[in-house]
């Protein structure tokens, strides 16, 4: 009787102690859950395997306790299953934090590339880019897109090194272009530009005749009768005005002091009507044979000729291989004014800062129009 007593009080406390590591054990697995759930393998790696671990070690020591023929001990397995509960949570609130920094990093590093893909796409519409840096645009617009194919799915990490490399791209686009407008930031070339102008309207005044001052930069010729300013058109330019023409098929626009030296109408010009200038000049001679001599220009390379101020522009993008393209009805109103030995000076800018800013500091939202 005594012994079934004994027995029975026996079981009672092993249940008990039994059931009590269940509940112990039950919520370090729900724990272990919660952090695979969290994405702790993929953010709290070293968190989860020491829970991981810990379970382990939990499961083996109830298990020994289990087989008892005596009073089991569960508290070893009870402690095993705590530790795995705590760094169960340790990794779900790791990999919580770490994948919102992940997160809030690559959407950064987005906001940044696509910032900088918009802005070098609005300069390229207005910077002749060649084939180079169209790739390179293109190749960063790619880039783009994958960076937010892997933010929806929650690649953050992959997200952020592909939006790194759009931004990258735009920076060596960026430099390339940088080169290319640095002179508009050059303060000696734009005091001569200015002196050209002034030169060309104090003719205007003491000959009491009509001068033309094309700026490149604003895209605008302006018209001046008897030193006064007269009009004022807007024009497409070379597809990449933006340099100083140097040689046949650049695309540039020269810059420079000209004159008129054919008035071409009918069918003497594909344009409508059309000024032809008296390029190349002495001084674009010069600085072209220069340019052959020092490699800048190759061996085989002609000078070409063939600007004209001409109609059929009002397109809103340059377009010319190096003309200055006015709307018919504006090349109308000007030949009223001008004829053949008209003064045409071009310059880089007449006092627009947005190319000066791109050469030197942060890069403006817009450029040209």
């Amino acid at each position: 009787m005594f012994v079934a007593a004994a027995a029975l009080v026996v079981s009672l406390i092993a249940r008990g102690r039994a059931e009590a590591a269940d509940l112990t054990a039950r919520r370090a697995v729900d724990a272990l859950g919660a952090a695979r759930q969290a994405g702790a393998a993929d953010w709290a790696g070293d968190e989860l395997a020491a829970a991981e671990l810990a379970i382990r070690e939990a499961m083996i020591e109830q298990r020994r306790q289990d087989v008892r023929w005596w009073l089991p001990d569960y508290s070893v397995a009870e402690r095993h299953w705590r530790a795995a509960a705590t760094a169960a949570g340790a990794a779900a609130s790791s990999a919580d934090v770490r994948r919102a920094n992940a997160m809030a990093g690559a959407d950064a590093s987005i906001a940044a590339a696509d910032e900088a893909v918009a802005a070098s796409g609005r300069l390229s519409a207005s910077i002749y880019a060649g084939t180079d840096g169209l790739a390179m645009l293109a190749e960063a617009r790619l880039r783009l897109d994958e960076a937010r194919v892997h933010r929806r799915t929650g690649d953050f990490t992959q997200a952020a090194a592909s939006a790194d490399q759009a931004y990258a791209l735009t920076q060596r686009w960026d430099a390339r272009t940088s080169d290319a407008v640095r002179r508009y930031a050059d303060a000696r070339l734009r005091r001569t530009w200015q002196l050209w102008k002034n030169e060309t309207i104090a003719w205007s005044r003491r000959q009491r005749r009509a001068a033309v001052v094309v700026a490149k930069e604003e895209h605008t010729v302006t018209l001046y009768v008897n030193g006064r300013m007269r009009r004022v058109y807007q024009a497409d330019l070379g597809f990449n005005w933006v340099a100083d023409k140097l040689l046949a098929g650049d695309g540039a626009t020269p810059e420079g002091r000209y004159r008129v030296a054919q008035v071409k109408r009918g069918g003497a010009t594909l344009y409508y009507k059309a000024l032809l200038l008296n390029y190349p000049n002495d001084l674009d001679r010069r600085e072209f044979q220069a340019a052959k001599r020092s490699g800048e220009a190759p061996r085989s390379a002609t000078i070409g000729g063939l600007i004209e101020i001409h109609g059929e522009g009002g397109r809103g993008q340059d377009w010319t291989k190096g003309c200055v393209a006015l709307r018919n009805r504006d090349i109308d109103e000007l030949m009223r004014f001008v004829g053949s030995g008209t003064p045409v000076t071009i310059i880089g800018s007449d006092g627009a800062k947005a190319l000066a800013s791109l050469a030197t500091g942060p890069r403006p939202k817009g450029l040209g129009r």
